[in-house]
């Protein structure tokens, strides 16, 4: 945190070195208040065939729909990457949602604070309609969430939470997909993909006391 605000006041220094600047008639505060981002992780789901989904296969194939979870945790320390948590004002959760598959998608994020409880982020899950495919099962539209990015502002518990815990989970789930012979010709074609970042205000005062 020192080098942090080491970096901003010679910054500050060299600002006024370079304009020529009365410095008497500066504030004696300097303020640094951005808007930061950081990537926290991705969750990417694609399958060569059916036959490897985690799921028993209806018999015969078309008979029935199938539905799957899939589940990926991200490992990571918001205050490492970011500031101490006294230094941030607000904090919002972005996610970017794409399904590439010809059906409806379930995606819901929570961190795990050090209790091991699940927090939840999405009150309810994430829903993201299925791709639009032609007859032979290509996909010619592929769909994102609504709205796109879907953004989470945090409460200040749930900040405090987030800057204590270490591990975030994507959860996304495919729902009611009935593979059809073009479907199952295609399916190494068809995937999801979930990033989720994080964007904070800081904002660091330095008083020359």
């Amino acid at each position: 945190m020192v080098q942090r605000i080491f970096i901003i006041v010679l910054a500050s220094i060299m600002f006024v070195a370079c304009t020529g600047l009365e410095t008497d008639k500066i504030s004696d505060e300097v303020r640094y208040k951005p808007n930061v981002s950081l990537p926290l992780g991705y969750m990417t789901l694609n399958y060569d065939s059916p036959v490897d989904l985690p799921v028993d296969l209806p018999d015969p194939i078309e008979s029935e729909p199938i539905s799957w979870v899939e589940q990926d945790t991200v490992t990571f320390d918001v205050e490492a990457s970011f500031v101490e948590r006294e230094y941030i004002i607000s904090m919002l959760l972005q996610f970017d949602i794409t399904n590439r598959y010809p059906a409806e998608l379930d995606i819901e994020m929570f961190f795990v604070d050090d209790n091991g409880t699940n927090i939840y982020l999405t009150e309810t899950p994430i829903k993201v309609e299925p791709a639009e495919i032609d007859g032979s099962g290509t996909v010619t539209r592929e769909m994102h969430s609504n709205p796109y990015p879907v953004q989470i502002p945090l409460t200040d518990e749930q900040i405090d939470l987030l800057m204590q815990s270490r591990d975030f989970v994507i959860r996304g789930s495919v729902n009611d997909l009935v593979i059809t012979s073009e479907i199952f010709d295609n399916f190494d074609t068809y995937d999801m993909f979930t990033a989720v970042g994080v964007q904070a205000q800081i904002d660091i005062s330095i008083n020359d006391k």
